[in-house]
C-alpha cells in the first residue's frame, strides 16, 4: 500500500473518538467537547519591535518587568529587554559556556520562577538554567544557576518543559513509542502519556510515533496540563497524574500527518501544521493554530478555560510562530516573520476579546 497516496486522497481521515456533534459529552469520566471554528474576534497587532533582517527570535519569556528572547542568528543568543521601552537590559553571547547548544528553549513552566526569573532548558548538557534578572550587573551579562536534569530525561531531547516541585513534563523530539508527552521523576522514572485520539488507519511506525507531538502548558495550582497537538487538530486536558480529563475536537474527522515519499518517515514539511504553540494566563489557555503546510495565511488563536470549555476564536492579522502572555492575560506577545528574513515582535491587546 502506498501510504502517501492514501493520505493525500484522504487528507482528513477518521480516527476513533467519542464526541457529541455540539455539546459536552462524557465517556469514561473524560469530558469531550466539539469546539466551534467561527471567528469571535479579530486581532490587530502593534509592531513593538522590528526584527528587520537582524533578529530572528524563536522563543519568548515574560517576567514582571522584562521580555526575554532567544535568537537563531545573533551572536547574543539570549536578549532581555525592558518592558517599557524595549531597551536592551541583558545579553548572553553565544560563544560562552552558559549555553552549550545552538537552540535551547525557555521552560513553559517552572515552579521556582517568580517575579523576574526565567528558566532555560539545554538539551545538550541536560541542564536547567535559572536566571534571576533582578541581579542587575554593571555590564549586561547573565549569571545562571545550573541544575543537572540527567536523572529525569535519560538522554531524551525534549521541548515544552514544565517543571513542578515533584515532576518534569516534556515533549520528546524522537519518542520510542506513540505519546503526547512524558512525565518523569527520580523515583518512578519516565511515563509516556498514550497517544489520543487513537489512530485506526495503517501508518508507518515512524509517523505513528511522532504523530502526537504536542505543545504543553501547565497550571500546577489547578492541577491541569494542556497538550495542543501539532499534526492532529485536537487538544487534550490532563491532571498532574497524566490521566486525561477532557478532549477537544474541531470536526467530525481529524487531520493526521503524512509520510514522506519512502512511506517510512513522517514528512513534517508536507503535513498540515495544526497547533504550533500554546501559552496560558491564570484564567485561560491560548492555542496557536496555523492550518497550512507551509506557514502561510493569518493565524487563529483558540482560547479555552482550564476545564476545556471554549471561550473565543481570535483571528490574527498576520502569520504568527510563537505566542506568550502573562498571568493577567491582558495581551499576547507574538513573533511574526517579516519580509527581511527576521521576525517582528507583535503585541495584541485582548481587552473585550474574550
Amino acid at each position: 500500500m502506498n501510504f502517501r497516496s492514501v493520505y493525500k486522497h484522504f487528507y482528513h481521515l477518521k480516527i476513533e473518538k467519542y464526541i457529541s456533534c455540539n455539546k459536552q459529552k462524557s465517556q469514561g469520566g473524560i469530558k469531550t467537547y466539539k469546539a466551534g471554528t467561527e471567528i469571535t474576534g479579530e486581532l490587530s497587532g502593534e509592531v513593538v519591535f522590528a526584527g528587520n533582517g537582524i533578529h530572528n527570535y524563536y522563543d519568548i519569556a515574560i517576567t514582571n518587568d522584562y521580555y526575554a528572547f532567544l535568537d537563531y542568528y545573533s551572536d547574543t543568543l539570549l536578549q532581555v529587554r525592558n518592558k517599557n521601552d524595549f531597551s536592551l537590559y541583558q545579553i548572553e553571547p553565544r560563544e560562552k559556556d552558559t549555553f552549550s547548544i545552538a537552540y535551547p528553549s525557555f521552560t513553559k513552566y517552572d515552579y521556582a520562577n517568580n517575579k523576574n526569573r526565567i528558566s532555560i532548558w539545554d538539551n545538550d548538557s541536560h541542564q536547567l538554567k535559572r536566571i534571576d534578572l533582578d541581579q542587575t550587573q554593571t555590564s549586561p551579562s547573565v549569571s545562571a544557576e545550573l541544575i543537572s536534569m540527567t536523572n529525569f530525561i535519560s538522554g531524551n531531547i525534549c521541548t515544552n518543559c514544565c517543571i513542578t516541585s515533584k515532576e518534569l513534563y516534556a515533549v520528546s523530539f524522537n519518542p520510542g513509542k506513540p505519546q503526547v508527552f512524558f512525565s518523569s521523576n527520580k523515583i518512578t522514572g519516565q511515563y509516556a502519556v498514550p497517544g489520543y485520539p487513537r489512530i485506526t488507519v495503517p501508518m508507518p511506525d515512524d509517523v505513528l510515533r511522532k504523530a502526537y507531538a504536542s505543545d504543553l502548558v501547565i497550571n500546577e495550582e489547578k492541577g491541569v496540563i494542556v497538550a495542543a497537538l501539532r499534526f492532529i487538530d485536537g487538544i487534550n486536558f490532563y491532571d498532574l497524574n497524566c490521566d486525561m480529563t477532557a478532549s477537544v475536537s474541531f470536526a467530525d474527522y481529524y487531520t493526521i500527518p503524512v509520510p514522506d515519499i519512502t512511506n517510512k518517515y513522517l514528512d513534517a514539511e508536507q503535513s498540515k501544521k495544526c497547533f504550533i504553540d500554546i501559552c496560558s494566563s491564570d484564567k485561560y489557555v491560548f492555542c496557536l493554530f496555523d492550518g497550512s503546510t507551509n506557514f502561510t495565511g493569518n493565524s487563529v488563536i483558540y482560547v479555552f478555560d482550564w476545564e476545556g470549555k471554549q471561550k473565543a476564536v481570535l483571528q490574527a492579522d498576520r502569520n504568527l510562530r510563537k505566542i506568550a502572555t502573562e498571568k493577567s492575560g491582558e495581551y499576547l506577545l507574538a513573533l511574526s516573520p517579516n519580509g527581511e528574513g527576521g521576525r517582528d515582535i507583535i503585541k495584541y491587546n485582548l481587552k473585550n476579546k474574550i
